[in-house]
């Protein structure tokens, strides 16, 4: 399945995007958000601010109730299945939960991410071409874990488990990637890492990321710009260099 974003800059462009849930409970409240293509964007605030929301309402996982997104061009608020589907195949997504299966070796797992394009076939050792296990393994190799590749990803780290997911993301070439909490559960160091690495490939391969992240240390060192939102609107919008710990105190008070 061709993706949508194969030949487009994977631009984001959110305006008047709105969520409010059937209880009254306002998720998000008229978002305002643009990321040029090759941009590395934090998005950073409180529990419940509107991070998670804004990410799933970005790739049609969550109607919003009022506003407009637009990925490479693409209406997403107004997409039908299909387009939803393709635009996806261009989208990485790496998440605090992991969704590894214990059990299956580091290998079978990164496979699994040439689904979108190559089907169920391309998912399984024992069916996948030869460009697909070699992908794989190349992926494996620059997240640097390529050594435990047969190894069940069970017996992994913490750490090690999250450079498989990003090796299972990569493997499926996107354009564009969307990172929800990748590091809250891993240590400090670890952390570091993956979003070192993180930032490495998406400065490599001209990658757009847009990450919500808990650890403003981490915004400040990895990301271009700080995107801070606060009761699901955006009140913070400034390039990372120049974020003062004020500006985030603020966002943070009373949250």
């Amino acid at each position: 399945m061709a993706d949508l974003l194969a030949d487009l800059p994977a631009d984001i462009r959110v305006s008047g995007l709105a969520l409010v849930h059937p209880g009254g409970h306002v998720a998000l409240a008229g978002v305002d958000l643009t990321v040029s293509a090759g941009e590395v964007v934090a998005l950073v605030g409180s529990n419940g601010a509107g991070k998670s929301t804004l990410l799933r309402c970005l790739v049609g996982l969550q109607r919003p109730t009022a506003g407009e997104v637009r990925i490479g061009g693409l209406a997403v608020t107004t997409a039908g299945r299909a387009e939803l589907l393709r635009l996806r195949a261009g989208v990485g997504f790496v998440f605090q939960r992991l969704n590894l299966v214990p059990r299956l070796s580091v290998f079978a797992t990164v496979l699994h991410g040439t689904i979108s394009r190559r089907g169920l076939r391309g998912a399984w050792p024992a069916l996948a071409g030869a460009q697909e296990r070699s992908d794989a393994m190349a992926c494996l190799d620059r997240v640097g874990i390529a050594a435990v590749a047969a190894r069940p990803v069970g017996t992994l780290s913490g750490g090690q488990q999250q450079r498989v997911a990003i090796a299972r993301m990569l493997v499926q070439r996107p354009s564009l990637v969307l990172a929800d909490e990748p590091v809250a559960s891993l240590d400090p160091s670890s952390g570091a890492a993956v979003l070192a690495l993180l930032r490495e490939i998406a400065d490599e391969q001209g990658l757009t990321v847009l990450m919500a992240l808990h650890q403003l240390p981490y915004a400040r060192r990895y990301a271009d710009r700080i995107v801070g939102l606060r009761g699901g609107r955006c009140e913070l919008d400034t390039a990372s260099s120049a974020c003062t710990a004020g500006e985030l105190d603020r966002l943070y008070a009373s949250a």
